[in-house]
């Protein structure tokens, strides 16, 4: 979900060089909630590994003009070539640079420091069609009666949008990218500490729900009264519609922390020590955003178990003053 949002911030730019293009948007069918409303975006074509021929050829029947790589892998530059397309763009690799017809090379160093690499690889991809880089942040929309159904679900909960709504990311989508079980507790009992009066919203998967519980254990009981147990959404849309209501987002790097950024969220983002922080820790909210790694404070460490939380302790609760109530 990350990368399709750092990759949406292409569409604006598109559409400010070519008004009247059809832009269309490559990615697999469970993904393409994230996009659901973005005015800049005209069609979505799913992706078919099953069935990649098939897949090439009704690509190649759109006659698309311009068919940029963003993933720049063997299988989409395959398609690329299969596209026909005249003008084809994707990143300079020596087993995928013959797909292209405008291969490019990756820059070493950000130009700016809010938008990091992770956008700006994107954007580097739009400088054969002659557009000039500028910051350019993604971003989520959300409808009128999706707020209004997010609204519902906080009620049904007890919950209104003028609570302490602290949405946390739980778990980050893999073991690896998962902050440790303790230390996490330990952050949920700081936020209560910090303000007692913060309701907290665990987002997690059904697969996850016992590790929850296991976190749920290790809290203080005024932490286990902040925590809305009950809480859930049926689907990513939801999820998003109720963090937009929310005051911040606090937890692992990931999915759910690039989805809080691209709704304006206040954002505290735990990176895993095998993730490099610039190229992810973009933010359209530099003063208050924070993005936090292990080798930030223990240098050349890669054991999670290094990163306890009393390392960040001040830099937490500076964020929960700034945001909270």
């Amino acid at each position: 979900m990350g990368d399709i949002l750092v990759s949406s911030t292409t569409f604006p730019l598109l559409k400010k060089k070519y008004p009247d293009a059809e832009i269309s948007f490559l990615l697999e069918e469970k993904h393409q909630q994230i996009l659901l409303g973005n005015p800049y975006l005209d069609h979505v074509i799913f992706w078919d590994d099953k069935n990649f021929m098939q897949m090439a050829k009704a690509i190649k029947k759109q006659k698309f003009d311009i068919v940029i790589d963003l993933y720049s892998k063997i299988d989409t530059g395959l398609l690329s070539l299969l596209s026909g397309a005249k003008k084809r763009i994707g990143f300079f690799k020596k087993y995928t640079q013959l797909f292209y017809t405008h291969p490019v090379k990756r820059r070493r160093k950000a130009l700016s420091e809010n938008t990091t690499l992770g956008i700006e690889h994107r954007l580097q991809l739009l400088e054969p069609l002659d557009i000039k880089f500028e910051e350019v942040f993604p971003k989520t929309y959300i409808s009128d009666q999706e707020s209004e159904n997010a609204k519902n679900i906080l009620s049904e909960n007890k919950l209104t949008e003028n609570d302490n709504l602290v949405m946390i990311s739980t778990f980050g989508s893999t073991e690896e990218k998962t902050y440790p079980l303790e230390y996490m507790a330990k952050i949920l009992d700081d936020i209560v500490e910090t303000k007692a009066n913060s309701k907290i919203l665990c987002n997690y998967l059904p697969s996850q729900k016992e590790l929850f519980l296991q976190i749920f254990n290790m809290v203080s009981t005024e932490t286990q009264q902040a925590i809305v147990k009950d809480f859930d959404t049926k689907n990513l849309r939801e999820f998003a519609a109720v963090t937009s209501l929310c005051k911040c987002l606090i937890g692992n790097e990931g999915g759910a922390t690039n989805l809080s950024k691209s709704l304006n969220i206040p954002t505290f983002t735990i990176f895993a020590p095998h993730i490099e922080s610039k190229g992810w820790a973009w933010t359209s909210n530099p003063t208050v955003d924070r993005f936090l790694h292990l080798n930030d404070f223990v240098p050349q460490s890669s054991d999670y178990s290094d990163f306890k939380p009393e390392l960040f302790e001040n830099q937490l609760k500076d964020f929960l003053n700034k945001v909270l109530n």
